[in-house]
């Protein structure tokens, strides 16, 4: 995976319905690429919350606890953002990622959300967003436009009922809008469900399947224990965080 680093991508995460597990993912992702990434010498993965008014990234990444810089802390910059420093003030995961998280109090205006993201992209391995909240709704924040912007490629999380398909052609709908063609990969969740769904949802959205999150027990272990999504032995969701970055990293060289 060392192209992940050559262009510094930007890649987000967003789920056509609730609880699917957005947060998780993109938290799973920040981990797996860190650890592919420190591998070859190269920088940290950022994790990015793209719900600025409330969020809680800090939370599914179990590093809520530590002290740094959040959302609110950034309200009130002014002029050029230096990464290198800014990264250096985030909380850390065990295995190095690095976390944006939100937190209660004023988010910072639209023009800084860009300011910032533009500084941790020149100095990060990978930035993952956390599209929750991101501009993808109908009337949503404006000042959180800039991060779907940024993003070179999107996975949509969708599930595999009837509402889930709903949801996901609506959330399809925006996106088309707002990414060029070919920007938007499809990770399908739900728990034994078969390969051949997976691919007639792949289908019908008209989307390349990126990959199936099967339900995970360790999931659930690993933040009673205190760890990143993805950061325990022996982790279903970090294989698979493994194989989406894979994805993209063809998908990249594709394009």
């Amino acid at each position: 995976m060392p192209t992940l680093a050559a262009a510094t991508p930007v890649l987000g995460v967003l789920g056509a319905s609730g609880g699917l597990g957005a947060s998780t993912l993109a938290a799973a992702l920040a981990v797996a690429a860190t650890r592919e990434l420190a591998a070859s010498g190269l920088p940290a993965a950022v994790a990015v919350d793209g719900a600025l008014g409330g969020g809680g990234l800090d939370t599914t990444a179990c590093v809520e606890h530590q002290p740094g810089l959040r959302w609110p802390d950034l309200a009130g910059v002014r002029g050029e953002v230096c990464g290198a420093d800014l990264v250096a003030e985030l909380p850390r995961c065990a295995g190095g990622a690095r976390v944006l998280a939100a937190a209660p109090g004023a988010p910072p205006p639209q023009g800084v959300v860009s300011s910032v993201v533009q500084a941790v992209r020149a100095v990060a391995g990978l930035v993952v967003v956390d599209l929750a909240g991101a501009g993808a709704e109908p009337g949503g924040d404006g000042a959180t436009e800039p991060l779907l912007d940024a993003c070179d490629a999107v996975l949509l999380l969708v599930g595999s009922t009837p509402r889930h398909l709903a949801d996901a052609v609506a959330a399809r709908t925006r996106l088309a809008a707002r990414l060029p063609d070919g920007a938007v990969l499809l990770v399908v969740r739900g728990g034994s469900r078969s390969r051949g769904l997976a691919t007639a949802l792949a289908d019908h959205l008209g989307l390349a399947l990126a990959g199936c999150w099967r339900d995970d027990r360790r999931v659930v272990l690993d933040a009673e224990r205190g760890r990143a999504p993805g950061e325990g032995p022996r982790s279903g969701l970090a294989s698979l965080s493994g194989r989406l970055l894979e994805r993209m990293a063809h998908h990249r060289r594709a394009a």
